[in-house]
């Protein structure tokens, strides 16, 4: 089957403004940088769910804890692809999604010490398992093909780079159509979805910490049951109805959950962190924060000259900023 073919329904366009409006207020409330304690929170939710969707059975304790740095001398299998995991994390925004050398190169990572083939495609058929074989529902197989994985790949790569349609939209295309070719010999569905998420990421910072992956987690036999069915009519539009509803529930908690008042150290972050460097003003920093009163936004600029996170030059009107260095 062709991977890239699918059809749309009132359903997705429905999703699709939603997340549209959701990606919008997560600009707009700042939530696109969140502070360090809720990256690590939101990391530790990622690595451990989309681990769990592979059988991985540490919780988020231990994962937590591997990522604070306290690893094993000789870790197993289960602590040995959370550590992969986090390093291929690490290195995702230095990584182009439509270069095939970049997937490899990330395939490479992520299955170092856990494959014997780690960063190459695989040159034989497989058979395919959805589904877990301790679930509900039976387990459905198919033989996938080793002809011309590498081009296969290239043309789907092409396609979600230069298609017409949404991001959003040809984005879950790239999810699908990697875990249908089945590139590599173990791994593909961690890879399929850390592909979409550099996709995303690109365009939407949120996506690089948004933890889209547990709510996956949570629709529990569903994921596999949409990537059955979309195997089995040959139309992935089915699939990409059910990614959404994921990134919509994602965004919405993320929005219910973490939209508050920042404080002034958390504002001065947000706005340098979103700033080139150069000079700026009182004017510039009110225009990222246009809720603020102008005393407040006063404020937080003496508190931070203060603190020497920002230098402050000339005054009155003629008053600028820069950073230190």
């Amino acid at each position: 089957m062709n991977p890239t073919i699918y059809s749309l329904t009132p359903r997705t366009l429905s999703l699709l403004a939603s997340i549209s409006e959701r990606l919008g207020e997560v600009n707009a409330a700042h939530l696109h940088h969140p502070s360090p304690l809720l990256r690590r929170a939101h990391r530790v939710s990622t690595i451990h769910a989309t681990l769990a969707l592979e059988a991985n059975p540490l919780g988020r304790a231990a994962i937590a804890e591997l990522i604070d740095g306290h690893s094993l001398a000789a870790p197993g299998t289960a602590e040995l692809e959370v550590l992969n995991t986090m390093r291929l994390h690490d290195l995702l925004p230095e990584l182009d999604p439509y270069r095939s050398q970049d997937m490899r190169l990330a395939h490479g990572e992520l299955m170092r010490g856990l494959a014997l083939d780690p960063g190459h495609y695989r040159t034989g058929a497989m058979e395919v398992l959805y589904g877990d074989a301790g679930g509900t529902r039976p387990v459905r197989r198919r033989r996938a093909a080793a002809a011309n994985i590498p081009s296969q790949v290239e043309h789907l790569l092409h396609f979600v780079e230069n298609d017409d349609a949404p991001l959003l939209i040809t984005s879950c295309v790239l999810h699908f159509g990697l875990a249908h070719l089945c590139p590599f010999t173990a791994g593909n569905g961690r890879i399929a979805r850390l592909w979409q998420k550099l996709v995303l990421m690109q365009q939407w910072p949120v996506f690089s910490f948004l933890p889209v992956e547990g709510f996956i987690q949570q629709a529990g036999e569903g994921y596999y049951a949409a990537l059955a069915f979309a195997e089995e009519h040959e139309d992935c539009g089915g699939f990409i109805t059910f990614m959404m509803e994921r990134i919509d529930e994602a965004l919405h908690e993320l929005l219910m959950r973490e939209r508050q008042v920042l404080s002034a150290t958390d504002r001065m972050a947000t706005f340098l962190m979103d700033r080139h460097k150069g000079r700026f003003t009182r004017k510039d920093y009110r225009r990222a924060f246009p809720e603020l009163a102008p005393a407040t936004a006063s404020r937080d600029l003496a508190q931070a000259v203060a603190a020497a996170t920002i230098i402050r030059h000339g005054t009155g009107r003629n008053t600028w900023y820069r950073r230190p260095g």
